[in-house]
């Protein structure tokens, strides 16, 4: 596997924290009218249950909404389904796909504030522009679902980790580095240990090996360890554009006597 890995590719973010969204479902909350025997009691029930029947059906229909801005981000291309084939809905570019997932995702946000199904989409936007190359817009969308959404929100870490790249993209590394260390209370401090090794290598630091090794050697069973052994692997390498050394000159031939 590490042989199909050149560094152009080692380097790139890893998209695990951007696919994550496409399969993450999304569950209205419902809540169990409370029958009371009480007259004045049971009108007091009926209110709250009403006020919750609403906030579930708005729920229901920003997951809709959701599902769909979704399903933009996976319709193919048209030059990729060749030959044509009816009943598949196509989009003529990524730039116009983008556009349209993207243009989705804001109605949600803005069509149902403070609803999970707001701060999902504000995260997919987040992941949408750092997969675009738009490191700048992705950072403020992700800072933006980091604050509002709610602690137990399942894009969190991914969201978190993301942030670090959008950092790293701009050359902010510091920043980034700050980022990923948040991750450790998320849920993730593999992925923590494992960017703090990576981040010091990036940066020259001798000990980023062995914070490398160390992060392997903890999480063994765990994806990270295969990452954290590549990079390691990518650190051995002599640099792209090295050069060998030139060979030394042969010494000149004596002529006869």
């Amino acid at each position: 596997m590490a042989q199909k890995l050149d560094r152009k590719e080692l380097k790139k973010p890893d998209e695990f924290q951007i696919i994550a969204g496409r399969v993450m479902g999304w569950v209205a909350a419902h809540q169990k009218p409370v029958v009371v025997g009480l007259v004045v009691a049971a009108v007091l029930v009926l209110g709250a249950w009403a006020a919750s029947s609403w906030s579930s059906s708005r729920e229901s229909k920003a997951g809709g909404e959701l599902a769909t801005a979704l399903e933009l981000q996976s319709r193919p291309i048209a030059s990729e389904v060749q030959p044509p084939q009816p009943g598949i809905e196509t989009f003529p570019s990524k730039e116009e796909r983008q556009k349209a997932a993207l243009a989705a995702l804001e109605k949600v946000r803005a069509g149902y504030p403070r609803s999970t199904a707001a701060d999902t989409a504000q995260a997919e936007i987040g992941f949408l522009e750092l997969k675009d190359g738009d490191a700048a817009g992705a950072q403020a969308a992700l800072q933006e679902f980091l604050k509002s959404a709610s602690k137990d929100h399942p894009l969190r870490a991914f969201a978190q980790e993301s942030l670090g790249y959008a950092l790293e993209a701009q050359g902010k590394l510091d920043e980034a580095r700050s980022a990923f260390a948040a991750l450790a209370h998320e849920g993730a401090p593999d992925r923590a240990a494992f960017h703090e090794g990576r981040i010091d290598l990036l940066q020259g630091k001798p000990e980023a090996k062995q914070k490398l090794e160390q992060v392997a050697k903890d999480y063994a069973k765990e994806p990270v360890a295969l990452e954290a052994n590549l990079r390691l692997e990518l650190s051995s390498l002599p640099p792209k554009d090295a050069q060998p050394a030139p060979a030394a000159p042969a010494p000149p031939r004596k002529g006869k006597k």
